[in-house]
């Protein structure tokens, strides 16, 4: 970190947030005192999740570091309109919204579900999704200018409880990103907006391989969830492996039963083909 940069009083949220997430990548600290756990597969710098929350904190996974910091503009900030498909004309001014999950706990209707922008080719194309995303959600945090969002994904997950729509997490990504075998990016939250627990909700990503995933709770039991049949149609009720439109990890969510939360993630693999060999 350079000197500046330690004496500049200037500095925004969002460039504490990523200075915090670079010192972490260094140093490993316990379980900071937050309600967002965030468990990485493997380390990616690229690959960094924002939670929701009231002050900016960083914690420590296994193998990588995520910042915490609130969204930029907080809230929803109203709906957003879906994207036409990809054999349409490209519209840049809206994201893709996919729902990941839907279910009713304690008589109120809870949903969660992800927009993903679609990825510049230009700058002239960098430009029109920048001034989409600053009204809508605000621009990525390690975003400066336009420019940074050529050739990446910009995606932001909701949570919805009661008709209360808020941000949970935020990143930028890749366009080409891939995520493969065991690899996992995990963050557990409370269902209930606004609480200090417990961590019901969990939202993670996986690789398009992956056959599975395995929620363990605290209580000792655990939800299994796995992927739908090759062109069956499911309803957002069944916790299940989703694709989500423009983005190039699959996605899931599970709930704990009331009275425990999250323990762990573990993650089922599809076996290799006869033959092959372990890379």
């Amino acid at each position: 970190m350079s000197a500046d940069r330690e004496t500049n009083l200037d500095m925004t949220h969002r460039d504490i947030a990523l200075l915090l997430a670079e010192a972490a990548d260094e140093v490993e600290i316990g379980i900071a005192p937050t309600q967002s756990v965030i468990r990485g597969g493997r380390r990616r710098r690229a690959r960094r999740w924002a939670v929701a929350a009231a002050t900016a904190l960083v914690i420590a996974g296994t193998s990588g570091a995520v910042a915490v910091a609130g969204l930029p503009g907080g809230g929803d900030q109203g709906q957003v309109a879906t994207q036409p498909s990809p054999s349409e004309e490209r519209d840049l001014s809206a994201p893709y919204r996919t729902t990941l999950a839907t279910g009713t706990d304690e008589g109120k209707e809870w949903s969660v579900f992800v927009d993903v922008w679609p990825t510049p080719r230009n700058e002239a194309e960098a430009d029109t999704v920048w001034n989409a995303l600053t009204e809508a959600h605000g621009t990525p945090p390690d975003a400066k200018v336009p420019s940074d969002l050529i050739g990446t994904v910009t995606y932001f997950v909701k949570r919805s409880y009661g008709g209360e729509t808020s941000g949970v997490m935020e990143n930028r990504i890749p366009a080409t990103e891939s995520m493969l075998g065991s690899d996992l990016q995990t963050a557990a939250i409370p269902l209930v907006p606004d609480t200090d627990g417990p961590q019901r909700l969990v939202i993670g990503q996986v690789a398009k391989t992956a056959q599975g995933v395995v929620c363990e709770w605290k209580d000792g039991t655990s939800t299994e969830v796995g992927r739908a049949g090759k062109g069956e149609e499911v309803s957002t009720d069944e916790e299940l492996i989703r694709s989500a439109e423009g983005s190039p990890v699959d996605w899931f969510v599970c709930l704990a039963p009331k009275d425990t939360s999250h323990k762990e993630v573990l993650v089922r693999v599809l076996p290799l083909p006869e033959g092959a060999q372990k890379s």
